[in-house]
């Protein structure tokens, strides 16, 4: 399952380096983070075999908003 999201309040690499290592953690492989330092948003694209909302879940407990 690849999940699209966007992520608001990222703002620098290391918003990336935590989001990736939550992530990371959960079991998912092939994060890609494109940031728009500018905006403090992010898209991410990920490779994640359980429920999405695992994903979503990291993501908020590192204290970002999640769009999908």
């Amino acid at each position: 399952m690849n999940i699209q999201l966007t992520v608001d309040g990222m703002h620098c690499k290391s918003c990336k380096m935590l989001v990736t290592d939550a992530l990371t953690e959960l079991g998912a492989k092939n994060i890609k983070i494109n940031l728009d330092e500018k905006k403090q948003v992010a898209q991410l694209s990920v490779e994640y075999d359980k429920d999405k909302i695992d994903i979503i879940n990291a993501i908020k407990n590192e204290g970002y908003n999640v769009r999908m």
